[in-house]
């Protein structure tokens, strides 16, 4: 225990001593303190007695006249403490009691000081909280990025720029429902721990149900779910889902994260981009940013509408490698080889083209651009193009070194089709893809009972936030990420 904590657990005995309850069940406070201020004309003219609550940001004694700040969640205000006005005794108590962190509630009437400030000069406080460790030093913040994310209180304390942006999700994510909500989305709920994972390609965490004697996985999307409601009769449906994927930790990625995502009947891809190109300035605008973003990569304009390329496409552009020249998995792989991609012999061919991609195209990607069109092989769920079968009716919306901001298809509901795909991904999963998606029988049945066109799209909202405050690292958007055990 350190002298500082000892100091503070000597004040708090003198608290009790005194018959002093030093955390009471609730504070009395009648306005915040940011209200306060802007009606401090009003106060002063009236003389009426306010009553303010919260932490003690500063703590200044000068004789008889001791200077406090209080900070609340609205902002900080001045408190001028008094001996004249409040007995010699009770502000000997107050400065020999007091330390910084504390959360003080306090009761008096609107002064300006000489300086010009506005400030609340006491007539009687309450003890709300005693704190027994200190904050950060000088309220400079922590400095230490990995103490930040394992103390997040702190960070949030002493670091205004992380609790700007915990503030501007919040917005973000209430906006993002009321967007759906007004657009005719119910809302909904599906399982997290599901006995057979899918609706992407990931590898799952595995946890045993006790009572059932039953191997569950964490959720790595809502999607197969969501569209067992569209066979049920729902017609528009979304959900802000919290998903697991046992995988490496980086920039973007987290094991636990979360999206929304939506599927909306009746409607193609077509009508998910459109419906993109409403939601981006939505968001933008109801989280109060300009549609040009500077960035450490120059200026980012969101300005619909956004081009639309085709997966080969951009391949073609950036690798100069025509994957129509290589049709099967074999060809496909040593073509990869030949240009240093990272890939296995395993490995199917979308996952190869997919690889190829993040190699040579994504960082390349700056504005928001439309890849649409992707491979069958690397999408398992999409409906085929009618007019080359070889390609589905998807897209992803890219962005700054290719982040994906959401990815979209023209939902599969040919269950003949999409047995086969699941028989195809069973295959893989055999031959050692730890990615593969396992085949979902249930599933299957579901669309034997009929699921009319569909089109569904997942949306980051851990990434989204990430490239809208520019943060360089997901941690700093998500308040309390996956880290390592501590070491001694």
């Amino acid at each position: 225990m350190t002298q500082e904590e000892q100091d503070r657990l000597g004040r708090l005995q003198k608290i009790k001593e005194a018959g002093i309850n030093p955390y009471p069940t609730k504070g009395n406070r009648t306005l915040m303190t940011q209200s306060f201020l802007d009606r401090f004309e009003s106060f002063q003219e009236t003389n009426e007695a306010v009553t303010i609550a919260g932490r003690v940001r500063l703590f200044r004694a000068h004789g008889g006249l001791t200077f406090a700040q209080i900070q609340d969640e609205s902002g900080i205000v001045q408190i001028a403490f008094r001996k004249d006005h409040m007995g010699e005794e009770a502000y000997a108590f107050l400065k020999e009691t007091t330390d910084l962190g504390d959360f003080l509630e306090v009761t008096g009437t609107a002064f300006l000081t000489k300086k010009g400030e506005r400030s609340i000069d006491a007539s009687s406080y309450r003890l709300l909280t005693k704190t027994l460790l200190p904050l950060p030093e000088k309220w400079h913040g922590l400095q230490n990025i990995e103490q930040r994310y394992r103390q997040r209180y702190l960070d949030l304390l002493g670091n205004e720029d992380s609790m700007r942006i915990a503030k501007l999700r919040s917005v973000l994510v209430r906006h993002l429902r009321e967007f759906f909500n007004e657009k005719g989305f119910f809302e909904v709920e599906t399982p997290i721990l599901q006995p057979l994972y899918g609706g992407a390609n990931a590898k799952p965490f595995i946890t045993h149900h006790n009572a059932l004697d039953m191997q569950l996985y964490l959720r790595i999307a809502p999607e197969l779910y969501l569209k067992r409601l569209i066979v049920g009769g729902f017609e528009k449906v979304f959900e802000v889902a919290r998903c697991f994927r046992n995988e490496g930790i980086d920039n973007n990625h987290n094991p636990e994260f979360t999206q929304i995502e939506y599927y909306w009947a009746y409607a193609d891809y077509r009508d998910s981009m459109n419906l993109v190109e409403e939601l981006i300035p939505y968001l933008f605008s109801h989280v109060g940013l300009d549609m040009k973003l500077q960035t450490e990569d120059g200026e980012v304009d969101f300005t619909p509408p956004y081009p639309r390329k085709t997966m080969r496409e951009l391949i073609m552009e950036f690798a100069k490698v025509d994957i129509e020249d290589f049709e099967d998995q074999a060809s496909m792989y040593q073509k990869a080889k030949e240009l240093h991609v990272s890939v296995e012999a395993s490995d199917g061919r979308g996952k190869i083209i997919d690889e190829l991609y993040k190699k040579y195209v994504r960082l390349h990607i700056i504005n928001p651009v439309f890849m649409i069109d992707h491979p069958v092989d690397l999408s398992p769920l999409a409906k085929r193009k009618p007019e080359d079968p070889r390609y589905t009716e998807r897209f992803q919306l890219l962005c700054i070194g290719g982040n994906e901001l959401c990815n979209a298809f023209s939902e599969l509901n040919d269950p003949v089709d999409q047995e086969e795909r699941f028989k195809e991904q069973a295959r893989l999963v055999q031959a050692g893809d730890e990615e593969g998606m396992p085949h979902d029988e249930d599933y299957v049945t579901a669309l034997k009972h009929g699921m009319p066109p569909t089109t569904g799209l997942g949306l980051g909202i851990d990434r989204f936030v990430k490239l809208l405050v520019n943060a360089p690292n997901l941690k700093e958007v998500i308040l309390f990420p996956t880290l390592r055990p501590e070491q001694d």
